[in-house]
């Protein structure tokens, strides 16, 4: 009897003391009168697996009632057998306990599913003499597990490496809801984890949902990621897993064809190498300081002579899949020659005066200078700067500046040191033009500094070009000064004449006649008859060649089919060779007289060989009229300009920047003078001075 009086909790203990106290009440003050019926166990609150059997207790003494089970207040009926609901039955016996007859009334359900869970009560009936007892409500919680969970992502997940990415678990229909937990390579995973339950619609069942967030890296691809759910249904959780496909953009290398530092000229590949990439698709495309070149899509970049221009330019490789873009840049360093920046700036001083010339020159490596005197070889300095403390007149001239990078051709610009002084006219004092046609009269003026203005006048008064309506004049600087140009359209009779050249500057003036003289042309047949007559003395002189082959080839086998190996016709072959038969024997003869001798068009003839006395100034000629050796000194035969034969005439090199930018010619005479003004000029070729 203890074992049914113990306690299961609190509510069951209150009611074993009230059943307790009941009794000895009965027994002490109602000994004879009829005993209450009574429960002595009522149902508890269970919970059961679905598919197992689940028992609810109901055991009730001195009961005169009937007995039954109400299921959410559904009567199930008082038979035992419950008909109707086949999974349902009564069980238990009855016993005696002193003058109690206690029953037992057990509620036992076979293969429990859903519709099981609910709350059942034990009902006792009254009688006339008996009230009816009801027990407490008791509530069986039928427990289903989850179906199997399920990625949502797919068996292969894709997660980008940089990009957080979620990753979503789900588990239907458990009772409860299931607890989803994370796992990799066997270690729970506790960080970036969220969790809710989604209770069905008119269902006692829930959907558990399990979410985790992945920052990926590259060393993830391939692992595995398990998601587990489980409840109280279950023993062992369910599981499934998923492969992380991580993906990245490409990941590339940057490289060249060569090996050394690139040169200009060089034919220049650069390749873009992919290391590694997911999805391996890739697309390409190159910049150049950031501006796209248009129509390079592959993975190599080709230059095929790359100049100087790509020096310290940056180019960029571009590898794109479907999750990204990669770049890789490279900035070129590029060796190339020197080149001169600007224009040479000629420097004009007073004498006395400081000056510097200035000669700036780019290049890969920087270039060194080397400044030198026109003529000369002896270097006046070695920077862009070459500084003269106090200008002399020896210090006057022109310096040619010589810019070297190792490895390429030198260049070398000429620099004017020139004096500031009035200018002087060098045009020529007779030009000439033809009536009817245009004109132009020319004024070259050296004037250091550059001419304040230049005048033209006819008959003592200023042209005016404004009103002249064929007149103007166009001016033109010079290293050495400036050269103004007079048009005159449609040359007529009174155009010709004298024009005066007025040149003015800080220093001074200079004033020129220059006479314009009328050009004769030759009349028109004249032109015409000279011009056939070229063409028929052409055609004579090609008519001439042909026969004298034709007949060349025909003496050839003439003397070959005449003459035999004999002494008889040797000597008959020297006497036909020693007398001329024809004309052309005769020409060929003489010419080889000729070469015997010295041509009287020449004065003097060097010889090779020095002075045997050992002066090395002086070199040994054959005078052809006497046929002496004569030594003349070199002072004659250079013009008097050049001491040594050593001097490298014509060695300087000019850089492509200075090619054809000035007249430099009106200031070189038969030999290299520094100074200035120049010896080529003739004296009578100049403009009149007044």
């Amino acid at each position: 009897m203890s074992a049914w009086l113990l306690p299961v909790d609190r509510h069951s203990f209150l009611q074993t003391v009230q059943h307790i106290l009941y009794i000895c009440v009965t027994l002490l003050f109602s000994e004879g009168v009829m005993a209450q019926q009574r429960f002595i166990i009522e149902p508890q609150d269970t919970s059961a697996i679905e598919g197992s059997t689940a028992i609810l207790k109901c055991k009730v003494a001195n009961m005169v009632g009937g007995l039954q089970w109400t299921r959410d207040s559904f009567a199930l009926g008082m038979d035992r057998n419950l008909p109707g609901f086949p999974r349902y039955q009564m069980i238990g016996g009855q016993t005696q306990v002193g003058s109690e007859t206690i029953g037992e009334h057990n509620l036992k359900i076979t293969e429990v599913n859903l519709e099981d869970d609910a709350e059942y009560q034990c009902q006792v009936g009254a009688t006339e003499s008996v009230q009816g007892i009801r027990s407490h409500t008791a509530k069986l919680n039928v427990l289903l597990p989850p179906d199997r969970p399920r990625i949502e992502n797919g068996m292969r997940v894709a997660v980008v490496v940089g990009r957080l990415a979620n990753i979503t678990c789900r588990a239907n229909n458990g009772k409860p809801s299931a607890t989803i937990t994370w796992h990799m390579d066997g270690q729970r995973l506790t960080e970036m984890i969220y969790s809710r339950s989604i209770p069905k619609v008119n269902d006692k069942r829930v959907d558990s949902v399990g979410i985790i967030t992945v920052n990926a890296t590259k060393e993830d691809e391939g692992r595995r990621i398990e998601c587990k759910a489980e409840n109280e249904a279950m023993v062992l959780p369910f599981s499934t897993f998923a492969t992380l496909d991580v993906q990245y953009p490409p990941y590339i290398t940057m490289m060249t064809n060569l090996s050394r530092t690139i040169r200009e000229y060089d034919y220049i590949r650069i390749f873009c190498r992919v290391e590694a990439a997911n999805p391996r698709g890739i697309t390409w495309r190159w910049l150049r300081n950031g501006r796209i070149l248009h129509g390079e899509t592959r993975d190599v970049l080709d230059i095929p002579s790359i100049s100087r221009a790509y020096h310290q330019n940056t180019i960029t490789c571009e590898g794109s899949n479907q999750v990204g873009s990669t770049r890789k840049n490279k900035e070129l360093n590029v060796e190339f020659g020197p080149l001169f920046v600007g224009d040479p700036q000629h420097t004009a001083v007073n004498l006395n005066q400081p000056a510097t010339l200035r000669c700036d020159a780019t290049g890969n490596p920087p270039p060194s200078i080397i400044w030198t005197k026109k003529g000369s070889r002896h270097p006046q300095g070695s920077s862009p700067e070459l500084r003269i403390p106090k200008v002399g007149e020896g210090n006057l001239g022109v310096y040619v500046c010589t810019a070297n990078v190792l490895g390429f051709n030198s260049i070398s610009r000429e620099i004017y040191l020139l004096q500031n002084a009035p200018p002087t006219i060098m045009s020529e004092v007779k030009q000439y033009a033809v009536t009817g046609e245009n004109a132009e009269v020319e004024c070259m003026a050296m004037s250091v500094p550059k001419p304040d203005k230049i005048i033209w006048m006819r008959d003592g008064i200023p042209i005016n070009y404004a009103t002249s309506g064929r007149f103007s004049a166009m001016e033109e600087d010079l290293p050495y000064g400036r050269k103004s140009t007079l048009q005159i359209i449609n040359v007529n009779e009174e155009d010709f004449g004298d024009y005066n050249c007025s040149v003015i500057n800080n220093y001074g003036k200079d004033v020129a006649v220059i006479h314009l003289i009328e050009k004769a042309v030759p009349p028109l047949p004249i032109i015409i008859g000279g011009a056939v007559g070229g063409v028929a003395v052409l055609f004579i002189i090609i008519l001439a060649c042909v026969l004298y082959h034709r007949y060349k080839s025909a003496e050839t086998g003439s003397v070959l089919g005449s003459y035999t190996d004999t002494d008889s016709s040797t000597d008959k072959k020297r006497e036909k060779s020693d007398s001329p038969s024809t004309l052309m024997d005769q020409w060929r003869q003489d010419y080889n007289k000729d070469l015997n001798r010295y041509s009287a068009d020449y004065d003097e003839v060097l010889y090779a060989g020095k002075d045997p006395k050992g002066n090395n100034n002086q070199y040994r000629v054959i005078d052809p009229f006497s046929n002496e050796n004569v030594y003349r000194d070199t002072s004659q035969i250079f013009g008097g300009e050049y001491t040594s034969q050593s001097d490298d005439i014509g060695s300087d090199r000019y850089g492509p920047a200075y090619s054809g930018q000035y007249p430099l010619s009106s200031f070189r005479g038969d030999y290299a003078d520094s100074r200035l003004p120049p010896a080529c000029l003739s004296t009578t070729k100049l403009a009149t001075n007044v």
